[in-house]
């Protein structure tokens, strides 16, 4: 039987579900306090595969909204399933929700290293706006931030 695929919005009782896929998914993880901070004060969504008996998360979206503006703050898919639209999807839920509330426009940053991720974003119509300089710690010295903006007015 193959496995199911919902998103859904996390709740608190995914906590454990999430330090696990942080620690193993995440090359920079949170931890347990930023991740139950999320939780409690941002918005998030899961990616759950499984069928009635097994169930696991094996993406999360997290992020903040103030006034009309959301911020993705972070978005992690399970190495093990990366590659197959999951984070697209994620993408997709966080930009309808936003949508329905009004937002009228998304922002995030990435690692300048992170061209996946970027073309991801480009291929959603968000647009690069600034870099932050030296802004991550990398092994080998930092790397620059790149400031992306989507309005969905």
């Amino acid at each position: 039987m193959i496995p199911s695929l919902s998103i859904r919005l996390a709740n608190e009782s995914d906590l454990l579900f999430l330090i696990q896929l942080d620690a193993l998914s995440n090359p920079y993880p949170w931890g347990e306090g930023l991740l139950e901070e999320a939780l409690q004060t941002r918005q998030n969504w899961v990616v759950e595969l499984g069928d009635a008996t097994q169930k696991s998360i094996v993406g999360w979206l997290t992020a903040s909204v103030v006034l009309d503006q959301s911020e993705l703050e972070l978005i992690v898919i399970d190495s093990s399933v990366r590659r197959q639209g999951l984070a697209r999807q994620l993408m997709i839920a966080w930009l309808n929700a936003s949508k329905q509330q009004g937002v009228n426009e998304l922002l995030l940053e990435v690692r300048e290293s992170n061209v996946g991720a970027i073309a991801l974003y480009e291929s959603l119509g968000f647009t690069q706006v600034g870099c932050r300089k030296n802004y991550y710690q990398t092994e080998q010295g930092f790397e620059a931030a790149c400031l992306f903006t989507l309005s969905i007015l």
